[in-house]
């Protein structure tokens, strides 16, 4: 279980280029699997099914060639949309996780004072 002292590190994919927040355990983890590279979960998960469907033809490197081949040939969204609503999600998530739960008339209480003050 994660707490609130734990130190985050950016941690940029090596195929596709999207940035996750990690633990440095996390990242020296993935980096151990992966031949030193860092990979999201999308990628890796790539990666395992390039390894699994052509058996032992293919090894983690060459997987990973592969992986980093198609996720440059794909076309690109305009801006960080993706990037921003994965860091906007995780903000939230962390906000409730580490503020304490509120019974349903408390979050009642809360949304009516917040309509009078708007009036």
């Amino acid at each position: 279980m994660s707490t609130a002292t734990e130190v985050l590190e950016a941690a940029r994919c090596e195929c596709c280029g999207f940035t996750e927040e990690c633990t440095p355990a996390y990242i020296a983890a993935v980096r151990a699997e992966y031949l030193g590279h860092w990979v999201c979960g999308l990628c890796a998960e790539a990666v395992g099914d390039e390894v699994r469907r052509a058996g032992a033809g293919v090894t983690t490197a060459e997987a990973l060639d592969r992986q980093r081949a198609f996720a440059r040939a794909a076309p690109r969204a305009p801006g960080r949309a993706a990037e921003d609503l994965v860091a906007a999600v995780s903000r939230l998530l962390r906000r409730c996780l580490d503020s304490p739960p509120a019974s349903p008339a408390q979050g009642r209480k809360v949304a009516a004072a917040g309509t009078a003050q708007d009036a």
